[in-house]
């Protein structure tokens, strides 16, 4: 029971960290495709390869593309919507 415990712990870890840098990866890309600044910019986790970002009364959609292993094996953001304005 330790062992799966310890292993579980693992896995979240590298997960969380996954996550991380595909947020960073739509934050490098969606403040060009919004005209918007990174500061005026919200990042929300759609599914597990899939994000929103919203910013300057835009929005789109983006899902991640690649391994998102680190810095070694990096994943890009591609835009999968047309920009919206919010209403």
């Amino acid at each position: 029971m330790k062992y799966k415990l310890i292993g579980f712990n693992l896995v979240a870890i590298a997960l969380s960290g996954c996550s991380s840098l595909m947020e960073e990866s739509v934050l490098k890309r969606a403040p060009f495709d919004l005209n918007c600044n990174t500061k005026s910019m919200t990042i929300h986790q759609l599914d597990r390869r899939t994000y929103g970002a919203s910013g300057c009364d835009k929005r789109a959609t983006y899902i991640i593309q690649g391994p998102c292993a680190g810095p070694g094996s990096p994943c890009t953001a591609i835009m999968n919507t047309a920009t919206e304005n919010q209403q």
